[in-house]
This record gives structure tokens, C-alpha cells and sequence, in this order.
């Protein structure tokens, strides 16, 4: 797991993992027709970092740093929940949709996506789908800049992925995702004061490029019913960046697990990474690879109104960046509480 991914999911999405399922993809139903869900709530983020700028919605990040040799400090913000998801399914059983799935918050990637899946029969399912920011995520023109108010820019991710469900009629799911990444203007270390940072140390740090990330897990039922879900992931990602100092090698281990009890659901994620950079940060002189940790848990309780429709949600995500350059460490804490209603036969 990214933590800076998860930590941009719920900053856009203001969601941590609202999520009620741990089967991935969902089932494509044999009746045709528009189906999908809608989530709407509040929450609320502190969040430790010298490296976000929230989005075009949420103001969060500190705009000035007195140093790079300075820890991140504490910033808070209330922010509005809206996400979900809109899809279409055929008579033939083509299902067409648009949104962020169950199974995206679930892993703690709030993509919005427009694509398409497909039933397999005993194949399994099928997805493929165009990547693109649903809310324009921020990111610092230069985030090293020192004793200044710093500048915000867009930083824009688009991209595809590819799912298989049920490789096979197997409890395994295949995931390959691409994105490109671009910024609305790069001037990574043209405002540090205490470091010497010319053209070729500029270059080192740019963060255009491309991110590529491959996932295999495996869905286990516990016991005899279909009560206790559980699901281990692993995944490892590439960011090639412009910049040798930003561009790493990323693996993660992801265990989810998911009661289903009477009227309600409990989803719970424990998530272990480590990254490695290509080169030194040259403000630096070191590389910022890290160690970092998610962990989460949502409850999802069934209202008596609507035809059981409507279902109240809660949900509580810290994660934590620990590396080996204090100024690029960073922790979050979101608790987010609303509801989510599912609509469509």
C-alpha cells in the first residue's frame, strides 16, 4: 500500500474504507438495469505532512515550513463524504459503469473510473476502465520552498486498469494498473534557502511520470458460512518519475477481513510497505525510503427504512509514513461518519 495514495483517497474522497464487501468485483446480476450506491457524510482528518496540499474541495497542508531539516506539523480540517458509484447492465450481462467501487474503498484507492465488465461464467469477471481524479487533487509547485507562503498547483492522474475476479473459477484476483501522473507546474527546489539546490539538483526531484502497480489476492471464507471473509493481497508498484530522486520501487502486504453479521457489517485493513528510492535526494543527501503502515475499520449497520437501502456507516483510518528523512514522514487520522444508500432492482 501507498500511504500517500491512501492518504490522497481521503483527502478526495473525504473515505477512508467505506466499504462492505471483500469479494472484490461484485457479482454482475442477471437482470438488466441501472443499479449503483451513493455515500454522503462528514469527516474529520488530522494529518501530519509537509507534502500534501489537499485538493480543489479540502484545504489541508501547512503553506509555509520554516526548513527542510523540520519535522511535519499538525493540521486539521472538517470535510464533506460524497462518492459512489453508477452502472448499467445489459440483457447479455455487459455491465457499464462509472464512480468509485466498493472494492476501490475497500483498498483504500479512491480512482474514479469509467469502464466496463464482463461475466466469464466459470472464467470468473472481467474489468477493464479509464482512470481519472474526481475531485483535482494539489500538490506544492515546490513543496521544499522555505519561510515562504508556498504556491499551489493540480497535479493530474490518469490512467487504466485491468481486473480479473475468480481467475478461472479460483478464489485469486489479478490487478494491473497505469497511471501518468503530471503536474501544473514542477519547481521542486527553487525555493530552498539552506541547501544548495541548482538546475541538475532540480531535475533530480521532478514528479512527472508514471506509476505502474500489479495486485494478486486470494479470497478465503472462514468456517462453514459465509460470515468471516478474508482476504491477503500482495502489491508492487513502480513510480517512474521524472526525477531519479522520486522514482521507487514500492511492495505491500494487505490483509482485509470482513464480518457479515445480522443487519450489519464490520470491514477491517491492516497494511505493511516499504519503499525504495532510485537515488539521493540531493536537499538531502539521503534517499526517503520509508516504512509505511494503514490501518482501518468501518462498520456498516442496515437502517429499517427503505427496504433495508439505507445503511448507517462509521469508519476510523491512521496510516504512517516512517522515512528515513524526517521532512517526507507523515501521519494521518480520519474518522468519517454518514450513510450510504443502494439503489436500482
Amino acid at each position: 500500500m501507498n500511504y500517500r495514495r491512501a492518504l490522497s483517497t481521503c483527502l478526495a474522497l473525504g473515505v477512508g474504507a467505506w466499504a462492505a464487501h471483500a469479494s472484490a468485483i461484485e457479482p454482475i446480476p442477471a437482470t438488466p438495469g441501472w443499479r449503483g450506491f451513493v455515500v454522503l457524510g462528514v469527516g474529520h482528518t488530522d494529518l501530519k505532512s509537509n507534502l500534501a496540499a489537499g485538493n480543489s474541495l479540502v484545504e489541508v497542508g501547512r503553506e509555509t515550513i520554516n526548513s527542510v531539516a523540520d519535522a511535519p506539523r499538525t493540521d486539521s480540517v472538517v470535510h464533506p463524504i460524497f462518492t459512489g458509484e453508477i452502472n448499467y447492465t445489459t440483457a447479455d450481462r455487459w455491465q457499464f459503469f462509472l464512480g468509485t467501487s466498493l472494492e476501490d474503498a475497500l483498498t483504500l484507492d479512491g480512482a474514479v473510473q469509467l469502464g466496463v465488465r464482463r461475466e466469464l461464467g466459470a472464467g470468473g469477471i472481467l474489468q477493464g476502465g479509464f482512470l481519472f481524479s474526481g475531485v483535482q487533487t494539489q500538490a506544492w509547485e515546490d513543496p521544499y520552498a522555505e519561510r515562504v507562503v508556498r504556491k499551489e498547483t493540480d497535479r493530474d492522474s490518469t490512467g487504466a486498469r485491468l481486473q480479473w475476479d475468480s481467475v478461472l473459477g479460483s478464489p485469486f484476483q489479478l490487478t494491473a494498473t497505469y497511471r501518468d501522473i503530471s503536474l501544473g507546474k514542477e519547481a521542486s527546489g527553487q525555493g530552498v534557502r539552506s541547501v544548495a539546490c541548482n538546475v541538475a539538483c532540480r531535475d533530480l526531484l521532478r514528479r512527472d511520470g508514471a506509476q505502474y502497480s500489479f495486485e494478486v489476492s486470494h479470497l478465503y471464507k472462514l468456517g462453514s458460512g459465509p460470515r468471516h471473509l478474508l482476504r491477503p493481497a500482495v502489491r508492487y508498484n513502480v513510480d517512474d518519475r521524472d526525477g531519479a530522486a522520486v522514482s521507487s520501487d514500492s511492495w505491500s502486504l494487505q490483509l482485509s477481513h470482513v464480518f457479515l453479521g445480522q443487519g450489519y457489517t464490520v470491514a477491517s485493513n491492516i497494511v505493511y510497505g516499504q519503499s525504495s528510492f532510485d537515488q539521493r535526494n540531493p536537499i538531502f543527501g539521503a534517499k526517503t525510503d520509508s516504512n509505511r503502515f494503514v490501518l482501518d475499520t468501518t462498520v456498516l449497520y442496515r437502517l429499517p427504512i427503505a427496504g433495508g437501502r439505507w445503511q448507517a456507516v462509521g469508519s476510523v483510518t491512521w496510516g504512517k509514513d516512517d522515512s528515513d528523512v524526517r521532512f517526507h514522514e507523515g501521519e494521518m487520522l480520519n474518522v468519517s461518519v454518514g450513510a450510504m444508500y443502494r439503489f436500482g432492482s
